[in-house]
């Protein structure tokens, strides 16, 4: 069976490797500009802990089987979760005696090893619950398709519409306070959106492509280009074309979707690296 004669089974799977890579290439080059890499990792796995907990408590108060949770609430609790967690980290906390990597090693460390003790006790399907919180980039409904688009949309949108301002409070801080922008809001809008969009991708194509796509095709793009204009352009070209690239390789070759994507958006260092030595 070819890629085509198998697009309408795939169809959805596609469409959500691709809706990702789009939205997460684009929010990565902040991340990685402001060098807050660690914090996508920690919002993910604090997202796995609300998706955990919503099962635990489906289990444990509503009396249903792991299997009968839905899928609502986990995406619920996932979203509470990481754009909670996402406050609190826009704030510039003074460091004292734990530095803020050490924070960061906190919120990932505590939610995943949580995450594990609910979902042993959870027990039962362990093949959906996998699915839930690594994701499954096949087979993806269609309701999480349209929840992704919109998710997509919304933040896209907003980013268009404030784009200078967050470029400003960014990148240059000073500017933005000195022509009379609210610093602290934009800051927490760019970090919810970043929660958000975790939390939402997360339960639909896997917790490792999420992270991957925040952080190599930015890198890739910002190896290639000096302009932040054509960063994130190229950032976005990259993720989409890894996503293309990689799940048809996936099915090609009967790879792990999500691995095939993030070996396809690591090829596009070495161009990256080629250019930056040939500028000098």
């Amino acid at each position: 069976m070819s890629i085509w004669e198998a697009l309408p089974i795939l169809q959805n799977g596609l469409a959500a490797c691709v809706i990702t890579a789009l939205v997460c290439s684009f929010l990565g080059v902040y991340v990685v500009l402001k060098r807050v890499v660690f914090v996508t990792a920690a919002l993910s796995q604090t997202a796995s802990l609300g998706i955990a907990g919503a099962m635990f408590l489906g289990v444990v108060i509503g009396g249903v089987g792991p299997d009968h949770v839905g899928s609502v609430w986990p995406i619920v609790a996932a979203v509470a979760a990481s754009c909670g967690l996402a406050a609190v980290l826009a704030f510039q906390h003074a460091e004292r005696r734990l530095t803020r990597e050490s924070l960061l090693g906190v919120a990932y460390i505590v939610p995943a090893g949580i995450a594990l003790l609910l979902l042993d006790y959870v027990g039962g399907a362990t093949h959906d619950i996998e699915n839930l919180l690594f994701g499954n980039a096949v087979f993806v409904s269609t309701a999480q398709v349209l929840v992704l688009a919109l998710v997509a949309a919304s933040v896209l949108g907003l980013h268009a519409l404030l784009y200078k301002e967050f470029v400003f409070t960014a990148f240059d801080l000073e500017t933005a306070k000195a022509s009379g922008m609210r610093t602290m809001a934009l800051n927490q809008a760019l970090f919810a959106s970043i929660g958000l969009t975790i939390a939402v991708t997360i339960s639909s194509v896997g917790a490792l492509p999420v992270f991957a796509f925040m952080v190599i095709p930015s890198a890739a793009a910002l190896l290639m280009t000096r302009r932040l204009a054509q960063t994130f352009v190229l950032s976005v070209a990259i993720g989409v074309a890894a996503a293309l690239v990689g799940f048809y390789a996936s099915f090609q070759w009967r790879l792990p979707t999500g691995p095939a994507m993030i070996a396809v958006a690591s090829a596009f260092l070495l161009p990256g690296v080629l250019a930056r030595r040939r500028s000098g």
